[in-house]
């Protein structure tokens, strides 16, 4: 006889198959919980990093843009300081003076002519295209008076005094940085001309460049004259209002001077403009 309890398979019964389904059923709902908690939180941190990034270039941007009008408006200033109303009388009431001189004394002169015109050029070429609303070089600006001294050295008599002094020395970097505005030197250079006594014997017109303590550039001028009064406000020159008031738009309180001075019938013109 068989017995009936020898003939229960030892297989699970369905309440513990039911019970292994569920934790399965649990741990896999756990497991995508779980994945979908990690993924939630990275696309979160990268939205955050995102967020960081984007405010730091709009930032970044900001200052940029800041900057950018600071200078803008600095450049502005600058050159509404340089072109300003008495800068732009300048050219109207040089050049045709200019020119005028210059071509007087050619004429009068015929056989120099190549090499006053040659000078002349220089002149006009330094004018026309150097001087044109930018700062020049100390060496362009005395090039430029040199050019100006020769072509206005054919008014006087081949042995009048001129006496050109230049101690500044090409290798220094000061001569050659664009702090200088253009034509700065050529009202007292001149006024030396026109008000010197070149008929008296022991007549003269000294031209001198030099740097006074590292810090200033000083253009001296001095001349033998039997005029007292000052010379800037006789006809026919720049006017001693306008080009002192250029100066001071050019360069500003404190960066230059302009004093003039008799001593024994010497007038002496010393400008002085600051480089350090």
């Amino acid at each position: 006889m068989i017995n009936k309890a020898a003939s229960v398979h030892p297989c699970w019964s369905k309440q513990a198959i039911f019970n292994v389904y569920c934790v399965a059923l649990e741990f896999m709902f756990t497991a995508v919980h779980t994945v979908y908690l990690v993924f939630t939180i990275g696309l979160a941190a990268m939205l955050l990093a995102a967020v960081i990034v984007i405010l730091f270039l709009w930032k970044s941007q900001g200052q940029i843009k800041e900057e950018n009008l600071k200078l803008k408006t600095k450049y502005e200033e600058i050159q509404k300081k340089y072109t300003g109303a008495q800068a732009e009388q300048l050219p109207y009431k040089l050049n045709p003076h200019l020119f005028r001189n210059a071509l007087n004394a050619i004429q009068s002169h015929a056989y120099q002519s190549y090499y006053a015109l040659d000078k002349l050029s220089g002149v006009l070429d330094y004018i026309l295209y150097d001087a044109d609303g930018r700062l020049v070089s100390i060496k362009e600006e005395i090039a430029f008076a040199r050019n100006f001294i020769e072509i206005n050295r054919l008014k006087a008599s081949p042995l009048f005094d001129i006496r050109v002094k230049d101690k500044i020395d090409e290798n220094d970097p000061r001569c050659h940085r664009d702090i200088i505005a253009p034509l700065s030197f050529i009202n007292p250079i001149e006024n030396a001309f026109k008000h010197a006594d070149l008929q008296s014997d022991n007549a003269f017109i000294s031209v001198s460049f030099f740097f006074e303590n590292d810090s200033w550039f000083v253009l001296q001028v001095a001349n033998k004259t039997n005029e007292q009064p000052s010379r800037f406000n006789t006809r026919g020159g720049l006017g001693n209002d306008i080009y002192l008031n250029r100066l001071s738009s050019v360069y500003g309180e404190g960066a230059y001077s302009c004093a003039e001075s008799v001593n024994n019938g010497i007038f002496i013109t010393e400008l002085r403009i600051k480089v350090l």
